[in-house]
């Protein structure tokens, strides 16, 4: 059985709250926190746009991969595919301190540019596959 519309908005859901966690980041001056949280945000409201394509499985870790792929349903996304390679150099090295060279940790080398940057990359990916999931209204 396909994935429904209830699981593409439990992703875009999850995407929302990691956009939130994002921006909180990058308010308290957490730069790498905020850049790895904006390509999680990222990530899944694409997944959230695949998913409702009906597509059940969707093993893509690369937000420039997932904008590619959903291009492919919807030519609006193609322009957040720049964006989305920009975002995948945060997946790991944001996180990990033997994913930059030495003597460098994550926490200390990201600036508040490229958190500014991948929020504002996030927000707007987010905005697209949450205006074609069309998601209730919070009350």
């Amino acid at each position: 059985m396909k994935p429904g519309r209830e699981a593409a908005l439990r992703w875009l859901r999850q995407a929302e709250h990691d956009l939130t966690i994002a921006r909180n980041h990058q308010k308290q001056g957490d730069h790498s926190d905020a850049c790895f949280m904006a390509e999680q945000a990222s990530q899944k409201a694409l997944k959230a746009f695949v998913i409702a394509q009906g597509q059940r499985s969707v093993p893509i870790h690369s937000v420039a991969q997932l904008a590619e792929r959903c291009a492919g349903f919807d030519s609006g996304f193609k322009k957040h595919i720049a964006s989305g390679r920009v975002l995948d150099q945060y997946y790991i090295p944001t996180r990990y301190p033997d994913a930059l060279a030495p003597p460098a940790v994550p926490f200390e080398s990201y600036t508040e540019e490229q958190a500014q940057k991948s929020v504002k990359a996030a927000e707007a990916i987010y905005t697209l596959a949450a205006k074609k999931l069309n998601p209730p209204k919070k009350v």
